[in-house]
């Protein structure tokens, strides 16, 4: 799928489309408006002024010049009309800059000081320092240009203003004609018909600025005023009910086919949907592959039901597209008003929220919006929210749970466990937050603060427990196939200069594939003589097979099989195959969880396992009560003492 980062970048982009396209429409607007004021001109009206006052509606300008050639004056033009009048009379030269406008090219400067036309003595309150704006006017064989000036020091003319002036120069080419050859009929039919491609031009845009442009359904916007609408012309009483539609797995169809094919889909859901909605109904697509449906006066909840299964139903069928006949499904979330919003956005969030549940229970289902998932999701965004700070604070606190050797009943090792300080200085346990960082992408922070606490923690423990024990570091699958953090966890370990007291616990579920685990990472901790440890061991859906190609040191049974085991023949059973492959292997087998007394009793008479792990002995603490407190000691039965001796 794609990530949130370049969801968020393509709604940027198509923003930034439509704010375009709301602009070209209101310039064609504002010139629909100055051709409007020459249309409704009489013969008795100078055409400049009328053209000055439309310019007035469009442009920002102190200033402005009408020059043109004189019959059998070639090279000069003459000011016939200005703004203020003061300056008409006067004449220019025509050099470079002057004869690429005349010859119809639209030009803007913001110094004109280096320009021949400029030089010499100006009429008064012009200077070269005034920002110019230059409009080629031509009529038949007769040249001439508008000149727009801007006050000295003032901002330039932009190419919003340089697009506005193309179309301008045909009303000043009209104004020009107008005085020169009074062939005001010609030259209004001439406008009208510009009005026309005007008009048939900003209907165009406008479709395009409030519609889908490959289905031809409402956008995003144009629904979102629909249902505001809707929702404001509601009488006393009455509800309505908006469904959020997601075409199930719609990238697969793109990937295995095409993008062209993927088209032909969306069209096709677009139009079967139509046809299983009611005329009054308002569907409109706001992305790729989700439609919103406004269900206007849908009576009650299992009226909406019925239209919405209805809809479901109808996605299921297959499509016939470009020869390929598809198969598709889409998961449909309702929300109702005012029940579960009073505007559009919150009715649209509450239908996403029901539209994930439904997906997530099975795909191609319907899901109406309950209270508890608006719940849910606010406490969700809320840990969000504090995991962010806290890893910015870094509040996540290492504990440490004794491992021990049953035949000495000394401290082996230690499990390095995190835990999340809140701001009310409780300790949250991995459980609450994990799964959520992992989803964010903070895992990884999280492991290197975690690392940095337990080298802190070195001199310490040492001192508490000697210098032999091992301290084992819990990485998740996940980290486990990131070769780059992967090296990097591995380069903080060798740089400490401790790196024979590490060992890192990885499920079997990491190592199923090879790459880059086995291959790469592999030899780098047996080269380096870190530690590994198969955490969780029997539960994973490889079990045993993967030890063909892992040569780790220990095996950690998970405590799933240690619960109770003096009751349960079966575990027993299955321990003491662990035990023997552990033995056979050359790996330490470690039991986990364990809780009671006769746990312990069954593993010390039954088994060879060496290492216990659990709250029988000790549960996980932080480093300052670790190192105060008094263990409990294991009781070593006679013979493993012997046998230790």
């Amino acid at each position: 799928m794609e990530t949130a980062e370049e969801l968020r970048e393509a709604l940027v982009e198509c923003r930034r489309e439509l704010d375009a396209l709301r602009l070209e429409g209101r310039h064609s607007r504002m010139l629909l408006d100055a051709i409007g004021s020459l249309l409704t001109s009489t013969l008795d009206d100078d055409p400049f002024e009328v053209l000055f006052r439309a310019l007035e509606i469009v442009f920002t300008f102190s200033r402005l010049l009408v020059l043109a050639e004189q019959e059998g004056e070639a090279g000069e033009l003459h000011c016939i009309a200005a703004h203020p009048g003061g300056l008409r009379g006067s004449t220019w030269p025509v050099g470079r800059l002057f004869g690429k406008v005349l010859n119809g090219r639209v030009s803007t400067t913001l110094d004109n000081a280096a320009l021949p036309e400029w030089q010499g003595d100006l009429p008064a309150g012009l200077s070269p320092a005034q920002p110019a704006l230059y409009l080629p006017m031509r009529v038949r064989e007769r040249r001439g240009m508008l000149v727009l000036l801007r006050e000295e020091g003032g901002p330039g003319f932009d190419r919003g203003d340089v697009a506005l002036a193309r179309n301008f120069s045909l009303l000043a080419s009209a104004a020009f004609a107008a005085l020169y050859t009074r062939q005001r009929e010609l030259e209004s039919r001439r406008l009208r018909q510009l009005t026309e491609r005007l008009q048939r031009s900003e209907k165009a845009l406008a479709h395009r600025a409030y519609f889908d442009q490959l289905t031809g359904l409402p956008n995003r916007q144009t629904i979102e005023e629909r249902v505001q609408e809707a929702i404001a012309g509601l009488p006393e009483g009455e509800s309505l009910a908006l469904a959020f539609i997601d075409i199930d797995d719609f990238k697969k169809v793109n990937d295995f086919h095409n993008h062209s094919v993927g088209d032909a889909l969306l069209i096709a859901v677009a139009e079967r949907i139509r046809r299983a909605v009611r005329g009054r109904d308002v569907l409109g697509r706001i992305s790729g592959d989700e439609f919103v449906l406004m269900l206007v006066a849908p009576g009650d909840r299992q009226q909406t039901a019925v239209i919405v299964d209805r809809i479901v139903e109808q996605l299921r069928q297959p499509f016939r597209v470009e020869g390929r006949e598809l198969f598709t499904s889409a998961s449909i979330g309702v929300s109702t008003y005012p029940e579960h919003g009073s505007d559009y956005e919150a009715l649209r969030r509450n239908a996403d929220l029901a539209m994930y549940r439904a997906k997530k229970f099975a795909k191609g289902s319907a899901c109406f919006f309950d209270t508890w998932l608006g719940d849910a999701t606010s406490a969700r965004m809320q840990l969000e929210q504090d995991l962010r700070v806290a890893v910015r604070e870094r509040r996540f606190r290492c504990a440490f749970q004794p491992k021990l050797a049953l035949a000495t009943g000394a401290v082996a090792g230690f499990e390095a466990l995190v835990r999340w300080q809140d701001n009310a200085g409780s300790m949250r346990a991995p459980g609450a937050f994990l799964p959520v960082a992992t989803e964010m992408g903070l895992l990884n922070e999280i492991s290197e603060i975690v690392l940095e606490e337990i080298q802190d923690s070195l001199e310490a423990l040492d001192r508490r427990f000697g210098g032999g024990t091992r301290i084992s570091v819990n990485v998740a699958a996940s980290q486990v196939s990131d070769a780059i953090f992967m090296d990097r966890l591995i380069g903080r370990i060798i740089d400490s200069g401790r790196r024979e007291r590490f060992v890192l616990e990885i499920t079997e579920e990491a190592v199923v594939q090879p790459e880059p685990f086995v291959t790469s990472i592999l030899p780098i901790l047996r080269r380096e003589g870190i530690g590994l440890s198969i955490d969780d061991f029997g539960t994973g859906y490889s079990s045993f097979s993967v030890l063909a190609d892992i040569t780790a040191d220990e095996l950690k049974v998970d405590r799933s099989y240690i619960t109770a085991i003096q009751d349960r023949p079966r575990s027993q059973g299955i321990l003491r195959a662990v035990d023997s492959l552990g033995a056979a292997l050359g790996m330490a087998v470690v039991a986990e969880g364990v809780e009671t007394a006769e746990e312990l009793d069954y593993l010390q008479r039954h088994t060879g396992i060496g290492f216990v792990q659990g709250y029988h002995f000790c549960r996980p603490m932080l480093l300052p009560d670790l190192v105060a407190a008094e263990l409990p000691e294991v009781a070593v039965p006679a013979a493993a003492r012997r046998m230790a001796t």
